[in-house]
């Protein structure tokens, strides 16, 4: 396997000079028989059973460290009512038991799903927590204490996957939070106790490694299972085994001369420790097990107190322009240092319109962060975000949320229009813009070109057009700046409604898409800049009227409103004057998309009808017949006609360029 280039931790073709990864690899030591001893003779003398301690050692990354925190052991308040004392040190996550007693599952096990026995407190011959499914009230003989055990765990694997959002960065990228352990005895029938570290409050963070890396809990147990009683022994046990392949790897990277390492070796070394994490070795006037319950509810129930969606995004905001500016991937206008830049997107406001209109910056920061996937610049943004807790579900539309959070400082505390200028940068073409310092008029010049040779484009039958090219994405932009964050009491471009109706149901990217698509469309984008950049209320245009920079501002009844504006974003553009079967197929199909989005929309309204307001709704109680019985059979077979045409089409015409050459004859003046 070759080595290969990721985005944070660097592996190449000599060295990692990743500093987190060298620490990770510094992390893992040795563990001699002798310390084996040694540390299982501690944790007996701090109170642990001898079949947990003697495993316990299998799992500590640095065995030394473990022994000096062990001498050094002391009393401190954990929780309420809970005085303990315990150890801080890293956990080599492979060997530790996934908790069978586990929180979450109240819930389930309350209403009958989750039959998982709670925890007793074992106290004969040391103190630990313990999970007895030998009890003879349970009924069970070996295989099926056994198969118990797996499929309850099972429940408890689903559950976290249902739950918890971030796995996989935590398999990309390793545990960077530590948990708290505690001792555990395992009892099942007819089997020897197993002892070990189980994971208290780091269920999830555990399970996701271990699933990833193959440690099935099957392995877990008949690892630890298998007591070690001599050298010979520990050399050969499964979990020495694996300490001495990270210890492979790890030496690769801490040599005087390190060598190469794999992608796969990587990620082993990185998901190997779970660091700082406490063990609680024993409880003050209290069972173990409760005091296991009290820290466990605690870090669960009384959590930090969260900061507000948008707090969230303006410090995201602020770790991302830091760590472009820093490798030089701020956008600026020419002769424009980088540090003026990032002054105009910290300070918007205090910004004089000769130096730079609102819309400049705002077109600014999104050619700094709307950027295409996997380019250099979007890598760095994903590293940043990383870093402010952006993992897994929450990626989805970070670079909107985040656009929308650096371009909306222009009006702080306007929640509303935040929200709909996020929707907004949703559209579709609006990635990669460049940057672009000409006057409106020019800029508009040109989208005008664009619109109409796409339009040409399109009639002609070819379906391979950008969405939007360079000028009418500064005119979208920038017109959808002032559309959400201009002068005037409301939104104009407004998000869809609750139980939108037909009309209704378009959210701003939508519309977006829409008005840079028509020629009335784009003119009144244009005029929303001429107009937001004096101050004015937007002014609606009437048909062919063109965007003008008037001096004046609008009478009353002149200024656009959202209805009107959603109603523009629907209507279509004139039809270009091109009379060949491809051209009319083109605007077929254009008709036949708005008959379909009608459709959809009759649909979703028909699906929340309901009589006064109640719930559940006329179809949830009683569904709906078709009286003629003709709706369903004909959009089935309107679907498979279009599939078919489809199929045709990229069996055929797969071959065919859509650039395609026309004779003067093909166009007349008017289509452009």
């Amino acid at each position: 396997m070759n080595p290969t280039l990721t985005t944070d931790l660097t592996v190449n073709d000599t060295i990692s000079d990743d500093a987190e990864l060298r620490l990770r690899a510094a992390q893992i030591k040795p563990l001699t028989w002798p310390q084996h001893k040694a540390l299982r003779e501690a944790l007996i003398s701090a109170g642990l059973p001898p079949e947990t301690a003697s495993t316990i050692p299998l799992t500590i990354a640095n065995p030394q460290h473990m022994l000096d925190q062990l001498k050094r052991r002391r009393p401190e308040l954990l929780a309420p009512g809970v005085i303990a004392q315990s150890v801080t040190t890293d956990i080599l996550v492979a060997g530790l038991v996934r908790a069978p007693e586990n929180l979450r599952m109240d819930e389930q096990r309350w209403s009958g799903g989750f039959k998982m026995p709670r925890y007793t407190t074992y106290t004969e011959n040391g103190t630990a927590c313990m999970l007895d499914l030998a009890d003879s009230d349970l009924g069970l003989d070996k295989e099926k204490g056994t198969t118990f055990f797996y499929d309850q765990l099972k429940m408890i694997d689903n559950e976290i996957e249902l739950r918890n959002k971030y796995g996989a960065d935590i398999c990309a990228h390793g545990i960077r939070i530590g948990g708290t352990l505690f001792p555990l005895l395992l009892r099942f029938p007819n089997r020897v106790p197993i002892g070990g570290l189980e994971t208290g409050d780091c269920y999830g963070r555990t399970y996701f490694i271990q699933e990833k890396e193959g440690m099935t809990t099957s392995k877990v147990l008949t690892a630890l299972e298998k007591v070690p009683t001599s050298a010979a022994e520990l050399r050969t046990h499964p979990l020495q085994k694996h300490r001495a392949s990270l210890l492979s790897i790890a030496g690769k990277i801490t040599a005087p001369e390190p060598a190469p390492i794999t992608e796969t070796e990587r990620l082993k070394l990185v998901r190997a420790v779970m660091p700082s994490t406490r063990i609680v070795l024993s409880v003050k006037d209290l069972s173990l097990a409760e005091a296991r319950r009290r820290i466990v509810a605690q870090h669960h129930i009384e959590q930090p107190t969260p900061f507000s969606s948008d707090t969230a995004w303006q410090i995201r905001a602020t770790a991302v322009l830091d760590s472009l500016q820093t490798k030089g991937h701020l956008k600026t206008h020419p002769g424009i240092l980088a540090a003026e830049t990032r002054r105009w997107f910290d300070n918007p406001t205090e910004i004089p319109a000769h130096t730079a209109h609102r819309d400049d910056i705002a077109a600014l920061v999104a050619a700094t962060l709307l950027l295409d996937t996997d380019t250099t610049g979007d890598r760095n943004i994903t590293a940043a975000l990383r870093t402010r807790g952006v993992v897994g579900r929450d990626r989805t539309r970070a670079r909107s949320f985040l656009t929308a959070a650096v371009i909306a400082r222009a009006v702080p505390g306007q929640a509303g229009r935040q929200s709909a200028l996020e929707r907004a940068l949703n559209a579709k073409g609006l990635r990669s813009m460049g940057v672009d310092t000409r006057p409106i008029e020019e800029i508009l010049a040109d989208a005008r070109d664009e619109l109409a040779t796409a339009k040409i484009q399109r009639a002609r039958g070819n379906t391979d057009i950008p969405p939007m090219e360079p000028a009418t994405q500064q005119i979208v932009l920038r017109g959808a700046f002032y559309l959400t964050c201009g002068t005037g009491d409301t939104v104009l471009l407004e998000r869809s409604a609750l139980n939108a109706k037909k009309g209704e149901a378009q959210e701003p990217g939508q519309l977006l898409t829409s008005l840079a698509a028509t020629r009335q469309g784009l003119e009144q984008l244009a005029q929303a800049i001429f107009d937001g950049r004096r101050g004015y209320p937007v002014r609606s245009l009437e048909k062919d009227q063109c965007a003008t920079d008037l001096t004046t501002p609008p009478a009353d009844d002149k200024k656009m409103t959202a209805p009107t504006l959603r109603a523009l974003a629907l209507t279509p553009d004139d039809s270009v004057e091109d009379q060949s079967a491809s051209a009319m197929l083109a605007e077929d199909g254009d008709d036949l998309r708005r008959m379909v989005d009608s459709v959809t929309t009759l649909l979703g309204t028909m699906e929340g009808r309901s009589d006064d307001d109640k719930i559940p709704t006329v179809i949830q109680q009683r569904g709906w017949k078709d009286p003629h019985n003709r709706i369903a059979p004909g959009l089935e077979n309107a679907a498979k006609l279009v599939r078919t045409w489809e199929m045709r089409h990229e069996i055929i015409g797969q071959n065919s360029s859509g650039d395609l050459t026309y004779g003067e004859g093909d166009t007349e003046e008017t289509d452009l």
